[in-house]
């Protein structure tokens, strides 16, 4: 709902002095207070006006009061002002009137809120040292007012109201009221006009209660100095059924219970230009020029011209947008049980993403059909395991439902599991075996700082660590520091808020609670302190540290016992590569003479290791030992065929330059050859740029370099040719 805050300060002389017996004054403490306050509104409510009225000042026209912001949007100017406040100098007046300055604020905001649905709030900060001008009559008239029009007000007393106690207030435990009014009475005032002050407003609170709250300054300041989260409609991510069977489902609605907060993306602004503050100018807008990488004239291309390509070894696959989506994997929207398995079966850590929650919807047979089921799962002491499908065409996710039951009503906690592909094996340098009383030292101190066991002051057990009061440190840090450069224009960091620094840090009284246990973990581990090493120079890779580890770890790996491998796992592991993936752990490294073909394929399409340079330098010598070995011409026809394929894996894999060389070389060495009157027999020649872009040889030079041959080797290949004929007519 959309709110109009008014805070009202009071800038007497009391204010200037130190709050408590503190370093920081009371007006310090306070502008810091609303600074924050200002700083939850900025960043965290849209939808929150305020304004600031000063009283207690001397240059006012009016004997007090000044209007100092008027009820606006907060913005930086806003906040600029208030760390502003702190630069005057000290009046003569001790205080302002508080009820003329309630009086004016709450005109002030009937004033801008008119006939809207607006929440009206007032916060006022004072000592109480200030004189009052109001009676009994004025008090009645402007209770009366705060009530017609519903004002919500706080009063902040800072070393005011101290015989004041919330607790006692209560006029339904006569003992406790009776004391409460007892100490309002006696209690020693500073002045006549603070007496005066704190028993009007006490008045006030018992006859307008539901208006008018008093809080000490402590308990204020530590309300309105915490980090508040940023308000979110609840919306329903999933709405439809949970498949339990084929007969029966439910009707049901999934919420987001957690979810990752991510820092606000700043925006790009020219630093060339004037900085202007007008978010709309000097703004950066990023372009994407899409061209060719070998023209050099960058012309654009036209993004209906573009088209997707996914890499397959060392090739390039073009897939268009029709393509593309046929091989999406098309999943209708669906929720649905699979089966149920023990709770213990599925451990903490399996737990993957953010947390959703499961409602039923609102009907009575939706709520006690879930109702029924929760409380058969939690007696069962099961957890139903899913298959999730969010939207239509969406990427199912297998996920567990936990019952939960608290005191108001039943759900489950549905929270994502791993699947097979999630699941990733990292290799450490083992740990040292620890013995059996460094185990039990720290098993004890675990569970004495168990944070949901913590024993209060009636020896009860209570959780000290609640989500919903720790805010997301870096996101708080992130609002201080633009904070900090906006009001001080310089590029100096602040140092971190201790309030933030407190989400961080764990409650005192818990190590004192386990001292005993801290004590003997010492006492069975040998802690040594680890001296820090220099700061190197040079740019140190994980790799390095990696390595280091090893070394170190190393001796005492030696002494201790080793940790037996589970072979079983890892036979299953390398059964499962082979049936599912097609390959066997030996990788085929050399090509031999008894199946070169073979081997020289299995090196080519080798997907784990890059063996396509070493096999194709393999196949060449393979085939000139053929052709120098041969007796006669008896491994020609094998070094033909390893010639063949190794054109064309050479095209496959884009190495023309290289066969072409090859091929050249063999026609230097062996154009007197019968071998080589097998190639132009066969028409094996140069590749060229029709059968891959790369080559730049063109199809009347690969002609040319078969054609142009001396007539000799015309007659070597008429003569091979007329014994082939030969033989095939002595075998029929």
């Amino acid at each position: 709902m959309r709110e109009a805050s008014l805070i009202l300060l009071d800038v007497g002389a009391a204010m200037y002095q130190p709050y408590q017996n503190s370093k920081k004054s009371r007006l310090e403490i306070s502008t810091h207070c609303i600074q924050t306050w200002l700083q939850n509104k900025l960043f965290n409510h849209k939808q929150a006006d305020a304004g600031l009225i000063l009283f207690g000042a001397e240059e006012s026209d009016d004997g007090g009061t000044i209007y100092l912001i008027p009820i606006k949007r907060p913005d930086l100017e806003f906040v600029r002002n208030m760390s502003q406040i702190l630069d005057h100098q000290v009046p003569n007046l001790i205080g302002g009137d508080i009820f003329d300055a309630l009086d004016k604020a709450v005109n002030a905001l009937d004033q801008y809120v008119g006939n809207l649905k607006i929440q009206k709030r007032i916060f006022l900060f004072t000592s109480g040292m200030g004189h009052t001008e109001y009676n009994d009559k004025d008090i009645l008239k402007l209770m009366k007012l705060i009530e017609k029009l519903d004002v919500k007000i706080n009063i902040i007393c800072l070393d005011f109201m101290q015989a004041y106690d919330a607790d006692k207030d209560d006029p339904d435990k006569p003992d406790l009221y009776e004391v409460l009014i007892h100490n309002m009475n006696s209690f020693p005032y500073r002045s006549q006009a603070e007496s005066t002050n704190a028993n009007i407003l006490f008045q006030m609170s018992q006859q307008i209660r539901s208006n008018l709250r008093i809080f000490p300054a402590q308990v204020a300041f530590e309300l309105y100095s915490t980090f508040q989260q940023t308000p979110k409609l609840q919306r329903a991510v999933y709405r439809g059924d949970l498949q339990i069977n084929d007969e029966f489902s439910l009707d049901i609605l999934v919420y987001k219970r957690t979810s990752e907060e991510k820092i606000p993306s700043l925006k790009k602004f020219s630093a060339i230009t004037q900085f202007d503050r007008d978010p709309e100018r000097n703004k950066i807008i990023d372009d994407t020029v899409f061209y060719i990488h070998d023209d050099p004239n960058m012309t654009p291309v036209d993004k209906s011209n573009i088209i997707k390509g996914f890499q397959y070894g060392r090739h390039t696959v073009p897939v268009d947008a029709i393509m593309d989506q046929k091989m999406k994997y098309q999943c209708p929207r669906s929720f649905q049980i699979l089966g149920f398995v023990e709770k213990k079966s599925i451990p903490r850590h399996y737990y993957m993403s953010s947390v959703d929650v499961v409602l039923p919807v609102d009907q009575m047979r939706s709520k006690k059909s879930l109702q029924a089921f929760v409380r058969a799962m939690l007696q069962t002491k099961k957890v139903a395991v899913c298959r999730y499908v969010s939207r239509q065409n969406g990427s199912p996710k297998l996920v567990a439902l936990i019952p939960f039951k608290s005191n108001k009503s039943e759900c489950f906690w549905m929270v994502h599991l791993p699947t097979a592909e999630d699941i990733r094996r990292f290799q450490f340098v083992s740990l040292k075996k620890s013995t059996p009383a460094q185990k039990a030292a720290m098993a004890s101190l675990i569970d004495k700082m168990d944070l949901e066991k913590v024993p209060d002051e009636d020896g009860q057990e209570q959780e000290i660590l609640k989500m919903k009061y720790v805010q997301n440190p870096s996101r708080q840090y992130f609002q201080q520091v633009i904070m900090h450069k906006a009001i001080t224009l310089t590029d100096v960091v602040p140092e971190i808020d201790p309030q933030i620094l407190s989400y961080l840090k764990p409650e005192e009284y818990v190590w004192d609670l386990a001292k005993n246990e801290i004590a003997k973990l010492k006492k069975a581990f040998n802690l040594k302190q680890n001296q820090l090493k220099k700061v190197q120079d040079k740019r140190v890779y994980w790799k390095q540290l990696f390595e280091e580890e090893q070394a170190t770890a190393q001796t005492r790996i030696q002494q201790e016992e080793q940790i037996e491998i589970n072979i079983e796992e890892e036979e299953m592991i390398a059964a499962f590569a082979k049936q599912k993936i097609g390959f066997s752990d030996d990788i085929v490294k050399e090509i031999s003479t008894v199946d070169p073909i073979n081997d020289f394929k299995k090196m080519i399409n080798e997907k784990r290791e890059d063996l396509v340079e070493s096999a194709m330098n393999q196949i060449q010598k393979i085939i000139v030992r053929f052709i120098e070995e041969s007796v006669k011409d008896s491994f020609h026809d094998k070094a033909l065929e390893c010639l063949k394929e190794m054109r064309k894996a050479a095209i496959q894999e884009e190495e023309i330059d290289l066969f072409n060389k090859f091929l050249n070389n063999l026609k230097d060495r062996y154009t007197m050859t019968s071998f080589w009157a097998l190639v132009i027999r066969e028409g094996i020649t140069l590749i060229t740029f029709l059968e891959n872009t790369n080559s730049k040889v063109s199809p009347d030079v690969a002609r040319d370099f078969l054609n142009r041959e001396e007539q000799k080797n015309q007659i070597l290949v008429d003569k091979l040719m007329e014994e082939e004929v030969d033989l095939f007519q002595e075998i029929e």
